[in-house]
């Protein structure tokens, strides 16, 4: 794996997949020069993809490259959701053991955008060099 060329990879529903990405997106990062954040993006990117695993349709495809930004996006065909009640702007309330993925996720990159609808579900992570404040 090179800048140049990025990343990508497909995934079914086994949640030990996810291990390979994660060394794959760190090794992206550190090239990328984000290595200090490389655990908070893999983190990030872990509860995506679980997310995607459980609750989307198969295949699940991760891609990630470089453009002076690490942009990562996981991409599903599952049915859909609905994004704004799904991604709260503060911490869920419950004190439930799940429903957190997402949230974390914001939290731990500088952007995240999430596509949704009825073929499928992208989410759309991002470092930047000078990251935004508020993301």
């Amino acid at each position: 794996m090179s800048v140049t060329e990025g990343y990508r990879a497909t995934l079914g529903d086994d949640p030990n997949e996810v291990e390979a990405v994660r060394l794959a997106i760190r090794r992206l990062a550190a090239e990328g020069h984000f290595a200090e954040r490389a655990d908070d993006l893999a983190l990030a990117l872990a509860e995506i993809v679980a997310n995607a695993q459980e609750h989307g349709r198969k295949p699940v495809t991760v891609r990630a490259w470089l453009d002076g930004r690490l942009i990562i996006e996981v991409t599903d065909a599952g049915p859909g959701f609905d994004a704004e009640a799904l991604v709260p702007d503060s911490p869920p309330t419950h004190r439930g053991q799940r429903g957190r993925g997402l949230w974390i996720a914001r939290q731990l990159v500088d952007h995240m955008a999430v596509t949704t609808g009825p073929t499928g579900t992208t989410v759309r992570l991002e470092l930047s060099p000078e990251p935004h404040i508020g993301a």
